[in-house]
């Protein structure tokens, strides 16, 4: 019990686990998909789809809906 004690007292992790999957990207990459998500045109259930059919995701839908729309926790610090 003592191990989870101290690491929740190191604080919290900078980021979630979407935010650190945009950063293991191409600065290209993450070029594209900060445009993709500022542009108010794209569907993400959409995007999700196609990018989860060609590559391994380390999230489900949900947590990337709620990164890309910008209410994630972790933006809000």
């Amino acid at each position: 019990m003592l191990e989870i004690l101290q690491k929740h007292l190191e604080g919290p992790r900078s980021g979630c686990v979407v935010s650190t999957w945009i950063e293991s990207l191409s600065k290209k990459e993450q070029d594209v998909l900060e445009q993709i998500r500022t542009s108010n045109v794209t569907v993400f259930a959409d995007l999700y789809r196609d990018l989860s059919s060609s590559v391994e995701l380390p999230f489900k839908l949900t947590a990337f809906r709620s990164h890309m729309k910008g209410y994630c926790t972790c933006q809000s610090k």
